[in-house]
């Protein structure tokens, strides 16, 4: 029974999560992503929980190797105006690994971190790193996307 209201919550984020992908972001996000220097882009990638079946360092590396794709260099940390974070919790349901990826820009000041409201992450089910790793990369993708259109293509 647990495991059918879990599928229930996971398909309804999942529609929340497409309906947030939909469309050309508005101009004001895009000119929050704009930055003096938009060659090199900070990054932070954790995990809220266990993450399952892949390791930080691949975590970290899947996700500096969509920033560097995107002919922008990764600086681990939030550095300078703009940053990109990457958060992965995982639950095991039912001997499955459930994933949730949480994939936002954000601004830190002197103390305190602003995420900005557009999510690129997802909800999905594996048990393969591999396609946990790809799912992370095609949504760090998505982000690169409206960072290289605010900052070179505008």
């Amino acid at each position: 029974m647990m495991f059918s209201r879990l599928n229930s919550c996971v398909l309804s984020l999942l529609l929340v999560t497409s309906a947030a992908h939909g469309g050309f972001p508005p101009s004001w996000y895009m000119n929050a992503l704009e930055k003096p220097d938009p060659k090199t882009l900070g990054y932070v990638a954790r995990f809220e929980e266990d993450a399952c079946v892949i390791t930080e360092r691949e975590l970290k590396d899947a996700v500096a190797s969509v920033i560097t794709g995107s002919e922008v260099e990764p600086k681990s940390g939030p550095r300078g105006e703009v940053h990109l974070s990457v958060s992965v919790r995982c639950l095991d349901v039912d001997q499955t690994s459930v994933f949730s990826l949480a994939i936002q820009f954000g601004r830190k000041d002197s103390d305190s971190t602003v995420l900005y409201v557009r999510d690129y992450g997802e909800i999905f089910a594996s048990m393969e790193a591999d396609a946990v790793l790809q799912n992370i990369k095609t949504a760090v993708e998505a982000a690169m996307t409206d960072y290289t259109l605010a900052n070179f293509d505008r």
